[in-house]
C-alpha cells in the first residue's frame, strides 16, 4: 500500500468505531417523539444538532445527516490517494446529484413551487449539472431537461418523446440511473483491477433492481410500450439480469413464478412487490448493500475495500436516521419504523 492508502485505511477503521451501534439505533428508533429523537441522539458522537423550529422538521433534519455524511466523505478524500479521492468524489456527489435531479423533475411534475423544490434538494453543489434552483425555476419539466443539455445529462432530452407519451417520470428517472451506472462504472477503472470488485458489484445489482422495478410498474402498459420502442431502448444498461427476463416481467400476468426464477437474492429482495411495499424492496436493497460491503472489507482489510466499506456504513447509516426523522414527523409507530432500517439488524 501507498502511504496515503495505508493512512486513509487506517483512519476508515478508526472511524467505523464510531458509527451508530444497531442498540444506539433501536434506542433512536423506539423514541416517543421527533423531539425525543433530537435529544437521544445528541447523547451519541452526533452531539447537540440545531434546526430551525418552522417549516417540515424531518427535511431539516435530512440536511443535516446528508451534510454530516459528505463532512465524514470529505475527511477520507483528503487524506486519501488522488485516484481514490477522485474516484470517491465521483460516486458520492453524482450519487446525491441524481438524487436532486429527481426531485427536480418529480417537483416539476406536480407543479410543486421552485422554493419547496430547492427546498428538498441534498445541500450540495452541482457537480455535472447546472444550478439547481434555475433548473427548479424553470417554467416546465421539459425546459429543465433542455437546461441540462450539454452536461452529462444530456441523454435526458431522448428521454422526453416517451415522457409525453405516458405522462410517467419513470423513463426520465431510468435515463438517470443508467447515466450514473455508466459513468460510475468508467470512474472506476482509475481503482486498481481488485479494487473494482466491490463497486461493480453494488452498482451493477443497484441498477438491475431499478431496472426490474420499473418493469414491474409497466406491466398494464406493456403493449403500448412495446409497440412504440425496443426494449433495448427503453432499458439500455443491463448487467446480471438481461433484455429477455425483463421482457418476461413486463409481460407476466403473475409476477411471482417470473421473479422467483430470477433466483437469490433478486427474488428475495423483490418479494415485498408482491405486497406492493416497494419501501421495504428499497431497505433489502440497502442490508444487501451492506452485507456486500462487510463482506468486501473481510476480503481485504488493509486496502480499498475498508474505505468503501466505510463510507458504504455511513451513508445506510445517514439513511436509517432519515428514515426515522420521516416517521417520527408522521406519527408512524416505532416498531413500523424498524421495518424500514438496516442499522438495527447489521449485528
Amino acid at each position: 500500500m501507498s502511504p496515503g492508502l495505508t493512512y486513509a485505511v487506517i483512519r476508515s477503521h478508526a472511524l467505523i468505531g464510531d458509527l451508530l451501534t444497531p442498540e444506539q439505533m433501536r434506542t433512536l428508533a423506539r423514541s416517543d417523539n421527533l423531539e425525543s429523537f433530537i435529544k437521544q441522539l445528541s447523547e451519541t458522537p452526533y452531539g447537540d444538532i440545531s434546526v430551525e423550529a418552522v417549516g417540515d422538521l424531518s427535511i431539516a433534519l435530512e440536511k443535516v445527516f446528508y451534510r454530516k455524511f459528505i463532512d465524514r466523505m470529505a475527511r477520507i478524500v483528503g487524506v486519501a490517494p488522488r485516484n481514490i479521492a477522485e474516484f470517491l468524489q465521483a460516486y458520492y456527489y453524482m450519487r446525491f446529484e441524481v438524487l436532486n435531479l429527481k426531485r427536480i423533475l418529480r417537483g416539476k411534475f406536480s407543479g410543486m413551487p421552485a422554493p419547496q423544490i430547492v427546498d428538498s434538494l441534498v445541500p450540495m453543489e452541482p457537480y455535472h449539472a447546472r444550478d439547481f434552483g434555475d433548473l427548479a425555476k424553470a417554467e416546465t419539466l421539459e425546459d429543465a431537461v433542455k437546461q441540462l443539455t450539454g452536461t452529462l445529462y444530456s441523454p435526458l432530452a431522448a428521454s422526453l418523446e416517451v415522457y409525453k407519451k405516458f405522462e410517467a417520470l419513470w423513463p426520465l428517472e431510468l435515463t438517470l440511473n443508467h447515466v450514473y451506472a455508466r459513468t460510475i462504472l468508467r470512474s472506476v477503472e482509475g481503482l486498481p483491477y481488485q479494487d473494482r470488485v466491490l463497486v461493480r458489484q453494488i452498482v451493477e445489482f443497484e441498477t438491475d433492481i431499478e431496472n426490474l422495478l420499473v418493469a414491474v410498474k409497466q406491466r398494464s402498459a406493456s403493449d403500448r410500450i412495446l409497440e412504440a420502442h425496443r426494449l433495448d431502448e427503453l432499458f439500455p444498461v443491463t448487467y446480471h439480469v438481461g433484455l429477455d427476463k425483463i421482457r418476461e416481467v413486463v409481460d407476466a400476468r403473475d409476477i411471482k413464478p417470473v421473479i422467483s426464477e430470477i433466483g437469490y437474492p433478486y427474488s428475495e429482495i423483490l418479494a415485498p412487490l408482491y405486497e406492493g411495499d416497494v419501501a421495504l424492496i428499497r431497505t433489502r436493497l440497502r442490508q444487501h448493500t451492506y452485507r456486500t460491503a462487510r463482506q468486501g472489507r473481510s476480503v481485504n482489510d488493509f486496502g480499498f475495500n475498508v474505505i468503501m466499506a466505510y463510507l458504504v456504513f455511513c451513508e445506510i447509516e445517514k439513511n436509517d436516521l432519515v428514515g426515522i426523522a420521516w416517521g417520527k414527523a408522521q406519527g408512524i409507530p416505532s416498531e413500523d419504523i424498524l421495518k424500514y432500517l438496516v442499522v438495527p439488524y447489521s449485528s
